[in-house]
């Protein structure tokens, strides 16, 4: 794998695979190292037996470097201008100028943006992030304040510079105006050459304490020295990296580096060879390679390899089952009677078990309660605006659409009757039998008479309706406004 990584990386043609690679095992380790999208790149170009699955995995994860790089570049000018636009000083330790190190830009591996601001600028850029749609995330990993949104991109800000020793901290102390200003910004700095490269060397510190270091670090640092070497001032950089103590680690770094990926064969591997072991080995514990690398590092190494499971899982029995002296003074019974001992271990962890439920029910009461008092305040909303509804529109479609529409149509039965009346009484005068005719016109009065009566009814019931209704909705009111008093 790390010929063919070098192949790639210099350019050059890739030769063909004699022995039958497992290349379910190439794609495990690269994804861990993050070499993946250039590991496909070179895939390209050879004849291999690989499964249509392994494959697709392979093209997955280089599509998804190939588009989080064009997210990163969108990002990272989108942050720029907020920044910007606040008035905020920010310094940008890491960006997407990674992939300017590589020959094509989907080589590179952006792992997060990086920014260094001021601690009184946090709050601001807490509000400003929230407002882009990113979510605060924590992360025991990350020393700095995490920031995630989909697809994948992190954008990390520190108040302090993110390195523990005391030689680099001083170097990039000072206020953020001191750094170079990024064009056209104002208020966006930038590192420069030197810097750089010695903050990822310090990058490269922390990864190795913590057993994260990988192949593609690696890579990073053998491409940039490799792209920006010639524009160093050498002088200032390996005078930093001896007062911290680091010129070793940096130069093995280097070393392996160039056995990796260059041609010259002269120097000496012995301990850049086990630096290989442990980056392909996940981080394997080596003393030897620990007090060669980092002799001024030790203690933090040391708490490092502890065994921190077993230190936790000790602290937890002490912590539940404590010593007889200390129970004596919560159960004074065990200075005669020691044997009950486990009895009262028994009884002390229900106690605990006890009130740690009681505190986790009162906090699940307290914010279902929280719920139910929205919910009723919605429903109150809802109901209110019922009500208008129903006490308001109703009349006005009753006594303003029904009638007029009634005007200015008529009534049909209506009509018909005076017509048939009129008939009748013409027929009468005709024929000489008023009586008849008179007996029928009384008949549709009294008709009309009961309907226009049955109307004026309803309405009066539907009046004293809404009457009741606004009664009761502003007693419900008083009683409301009471309560919250």
């Amino acid at each position: 794998m790390l010929i063919l990584l070098a192949a790639i990386i210099n350019q050059k043609p890739i030769q063909s695979m004699r022995k039958h690679v497992r290349w379910e095992s190439v794609l495990d380790v690269s994804e861990y190292q993050e070499i993946v999208n250039i590991v496909y790149v070179g895939l390209l170009g050879i004849e291999k037996n690989i499964s249509e699955e392994c494959n697709a995995q392979f093209y997955q994860e280089y599509k998804k470097s190939l588009l989080l790089y064009e997210t990163y570049e969108k990002v990272e000018e989108v942050i720029k201008w907020q920044l910007e636009r606040y008035n905020i000083e920010a310094l940008f330790l890491l960006d997407s100028s990674a992939s300017e190190m590589y020959p094509k830009p989907e080589m590179a591996q952006i792992r997060q943006v990086e920014i260094l601001v001021n601690k009184k600028a946090l709050p601001w850029i807490n509000r400003i992030m929230l407002d882009m749609d990113y979510e605060h995330r924590e992360d025991s990993t990350c020393s700095g304040i995490l920031y995630v949104r989909v697809p994948g991109i992190r954008v990390v800000f520190y108040d302090a510079m993110p390195i523990e020793n005391r030689m680099v901290q001083r170097f990039f102390t000072g206020p953020i105006k001191r750094f170079r200003c990024a064009e056209p910004y104002k208020y966006i700095h930038m590192l420069s050459n030197e810097e750089e490269y010695l903050y990822r060397v310090a990058r490269m510190v922390e990864l190795y304490i913590t057993g994260r270091l990988k192949i593609r670090d690696i890579l990073d640092l053998w491409q940039y020295r490799k792209l920006l070497g010639e524009q160093f001032r050498w002088k200032t950089v390996k005078e930093l990296l001896d007062k911290a103590d680091w010129e070793e680690f940096a130069s093995q770094i280097d070393i392996l580096g160039t056995l990796w990926f260059g041609e010259d064969a002269e120097q000496q591997y012995g301990l850049a060879l086990e630096l290989e072991e442990y980056i392909i080995s996940r981080g394997r514990e080596n003393r030897h390679l620990d007090e060669t690398l980092l002799p001024c590092e030790k203690i933090r190494l040391d708490f490092y390899w502890r065994n921190r499971d077993k230190e936790w899982a000790l602290r937890k029995q002490a912590w539940m089952f404590p010593s007889r002296e200390y129970m004596i003074r919560f159960f004074p019974i065990l200075e005669k009677h020691p044997y009950l001992l486990g009895f009262c271990w028994i009884i002390r962890n229900w106690r605990f078990f006890r009130r740690i439920c009681a505190n986790k029910c009162k906090k699940t009461g307290f914010r279902l309660r929280v719920r139910l008092l929205d919910i009723q305040e919605k429903l109150k909303g809802m109901i209110r605006r019922r009500k208008k509804e129903e006490g308001v529109e109703e009349p006005e479609a009753t006594s303003g659409d029904v009638i007029p529409q009634a005007e200015e149509v008529g009534f049909p039965d209506c009509d018909a009757e005076e017509e048939r009346v009129s008939q009748s009484i013409e027929q009468g005068e005709r024929s000489g039998t008023p009586g008849r005719d008179t007996e029928e016109e009384k008949s549709s009065r009294d008709a009309r008479e009961e309907e226009t009566t049955s109307r004026d009814a309803e309405e009066e019931e539907e009046d004293l309706l809404n009457e009741d209704a606004e009664e009761e909705t502003a007693n419900i009111e008083q009683t409301e406004g009471e309560r919250d008093v």
